[in-house]
């Protein structure tokens, strides 16, 4: 989609909702036939559709996209990281830094004002 209009989709959204999931639908199934990997987003495409019925609202259905993204994100980079690892001994991006916290149990900390 190279001449995208942000205003234009969410006027339509706004003003009629059966029009603008028909040309999110077909802009979607353009985009995933015109790939290479069609087998693989159709799945990928299931999978967000699922999320968005499940969710029951607009926000926890970008909450639940949003934590579907950072999921394959983070996978994609442990897979780099166990490369990485692998083939350059010298690069090791996999090594996390030590963390450490304080831990305040607010239960026994807390002390109501009289």
């Amino acid at each position: 989609m190279d001449n995208f209009d942000f205003d234009d989709w969410a006027r339509l959204a706004r003003t009629d909702p059966d029009d603008f999931e028909l040309r999110r639908r077909t802009v979607i199934e353009s985009q995933i036939s015109s790939s290479d990997n069609v087998f693989r987003l159709r799945g990928l495409q299931c999978r967000i559709d699922m999320e968005r019925i499940r969710a029951h609202t607009p926000l926890k259905s970008c909450l639940r996209l949003s934590t579907l993204m950072w999921d394959a994100f983070v996978d994609l980079n442990n897979s780099l990281s166990t490369l990485v690892g692998r083939d350059c001994k010298s690069t090791n991006l996999s090594a996390q830094p030590a963390r450490s916290a304080k831990i305040i149990h607010l239960a026994t900390q807390y002390k109501p004002h009289k």
